[in-house]
Parts: structure tokens; sequence; C-alpha cells
């Protein structure tokens, strides 16, 4: 990171690991909503708490593809272009599962937040994070209101 006075600027090479880490996140979250969906429906979750899991999946495997169509457009190659990633399964519960989803969901907020900030030089970049953190925003707070609901 260049630090020009008081102002954070993200170096070019540093971008692209962000953006790597970012593809990574993404995957791995498509997996995981996509584990939950299905052992929610095999334990009798509600049916519509399971199909917006299959939602959340499609939606961060679209983040995925810009996610990788912007590394390449900057000249690295996408990682998440690497094998399957395996879900993760925390717990043994639609609670549990929901709760691991947040926690992937509050890390993104702040790192695509962070991004955000630090990225001077790409306007492209910035857009397409700031539009990602929206999305990722919205998750949180369904996956914060289901969580509510699911306590009753």
């Amino acid at each position: 990171m260049v630090i020009d006075g008081a102002l954070k600027r993200l170096a070019p090479s540093e971008v692209l690991e962000a953006l790597q880490g970012a593809l990574a996140a993404e995957r791995r979250a498509a997996a995981d909503y996509d584990a939950h969906a299905h052992a929610g429906e095999q334990s009798g979750a509600p049916q519509d708490v399971c199909e917006a899991l299959e939602t959340l999946r499609d939606v961060e495997q679209e983040h995925a593809a810009r996610l990788a169509a912007r590394i390449a457009a900057l000249g690295g190659m996408p990682t998440g272009a690497l094998p399957r990633v395996e879900p993760r399964v925390a717990g043994d519960s639609l609670r549990d599962w929901i709760k691991a989803d947040l926690e992937a969901e509050q890390w993104a907020i702040v790192e695509y937040a962070r991004l955000v900030a630090d990225i001077v030089d790409d306007d492209e970049t910035v857009e397409l994070m700031t539009e990602l953190l929206f999305d990722e925003i919205r998750h949180a707070t369904w996956l914060k209101t289901t969580l509510r609901s699911l306590r009753t």
C-alpha cells in the first residue's frame, strides 16, 4: 500500500491480490449457500428460506464471474477458475448455517468497503466493488432477519 500523506492507495498488485481473495470468498459463499439450501430442504426447513439461500447462491456465483472478468481485464489470472470449492458445513442446524453465512457476509462487507476506500486509481474496479458491497449488505440484512425469526 502506498501512503501519500494520509492517503492510502493500493498498488495494482495489491488490487489484484485483494480481488483474488474476494473471488475465493464469493466461490466459497456460493458453495456454502448451495450446501445449506440442500441441507435445509433435507431437514425440513421452511421452503422460502431454502429458496432464498438458493437465490443468494446464484448472486454469489454472479459476483464470482464478475470478479474473475475484472481480474482478467487487469491482466491477472483468476484463481477462481480452479477446481470446485467444497462447502463448509458449520453446525447441525439451519440456524448454525445461517450464522456461518452471516459471518462470511460480514467479512465481505468490511473487505469490500476497504477496497472501495483504498483503490484510488481504478474507477471501474471501485464501481464493481461498490455494487458487490451493496449486495452483501442486503444479504447480511436478510440473514439477520432470518436468524431473528428462527429464534421463535
